[in-house]
């Protein structure tokens, strides 16, 4: 018992795709984890399947015996949680987020958060995820050898900074400090806009026509279909609040797309087939980077 007692204890708030992934990720770590759902149902579920040690039905308990705090929840109610955990965390305790917005989230962090001996907030999101959703889809390899983007408020500690770093990197992800705004700014490029396109390409493609032209589309869409329109699978409510609480960002990252995608028609109107084939072959290019990038890792 005093062995468990010592054992830093990581709280996950929130116990669905993401927060169950990261319980049963951080059981290879030799950390106590604690857990935390609103359902009585995915609390049983979670402790039954490993992914938590013990699971409480009120947060506040989490919270107090963790020396980590990790919220796994829509971005909503991860705003909503930040002034408990400033309130019933410990001193000393660092919490954080895996939500895919920063700039609210470190917002309200910095004007909830103002303790000199904490709890500390740091913001956190890992480039990780699936189109499934729910603790029934968690996994514990979801993490591995992900980019984790770790976004501090102006008042937490250096050493509160590390340990967050620290979580992740023995999880094997990558982790890169960067300020919440330019974090928005990157991930409405690199995620958030791309399924915006993945579900217009779907209503476009599956959403037109009768139900005999609906089932010759249905027989015309393969793999090429499958690998791009995969993430229109996603959960629409969970979209919904991150489209929400990025919109500006959302919003000029569709320009650029629009942009390209329009110099691509152009070239296709124009029969500049040549000009077409380049850019085809610049974009195959830069794909092939990305991946030799993620081979390297």
């Amino acid at each position: 018992m005093d062995t468990e007692k010592n054992m830093p204890s990581v709280a996950v708030i929130g116990l669905g795709l993401l927060g169950g992934s990261l319980g049963l990720a951080l059981g290879r770590c030799g950390v106590k984890r604690i857990g935390w759902a609103r359902r009585a149902e995915t609390r049983e579920t979670a402790a039954g399947i490993g992914a938590v040690d013990t699971a409480y039905p009120d947060p506040e308990r989490a919270l107090a015996e963790a020396d980590t705090v990790v919220l796994a929840l829509p971005i909503p109610v991860i705003i909503e949680f930040l002034p408990l955990c400033a309130k019933f965390c410990r001193p000393g305790a660092v919490v954080t987020d895996i939500g895919s917005i920063k700039a609210g989230i470190v917002s309200r962090a910095e004007e909830v958060f103002t303790s000199g001996d904490g709890p500390f907030f740091v913001g956190s999101h890992p480039m990780a995820g699936t189109e499934k959703s729910g603790l029934t889809a968690a996994f514990p390899e979801l993490y591995d050898n992900a980019d984790v983007f770790i976004t501090p408020t102006k008042n937490a500690r250096e050493d509160a900074v590390k340990r967050v770093e620290e979580m992740w990197r023995r999880l094997s992800c990558h982790t890169s400090r960067l300020d919440a705004r330019s974090h928005d700014l990157l991930v409405a490029r690199t995620s958030h806009a791309l399924h915006v396109v993945a579900s217009a390409l779907s209503l476009d493609i599956l959403g037109s026509g009768g139900e005999e032209e609906k089932l010759f589309r249905f027989r015309g869409c393969a793999t090429g279909f499958k690998d791009t329109s995969r993430i229109a699978s996603s959960s629409p409510r969970m979209w919904r609040e991150i489209v929400e609480s990025n919109q500006p960002a959302v919003l000029e990252a569709l320009v650029g797309f629009e942009k390209e995608l329009d110099r691509l028609k152009n070239l296709i109107a124009k029969g500049d087939f040549d000009g077409f084939e380049r850019e085809f072959a610049r974009g195959k290019a830069l794909r092939d980077s990305w991946l030799e990038y993620k081979k390297m890792k």
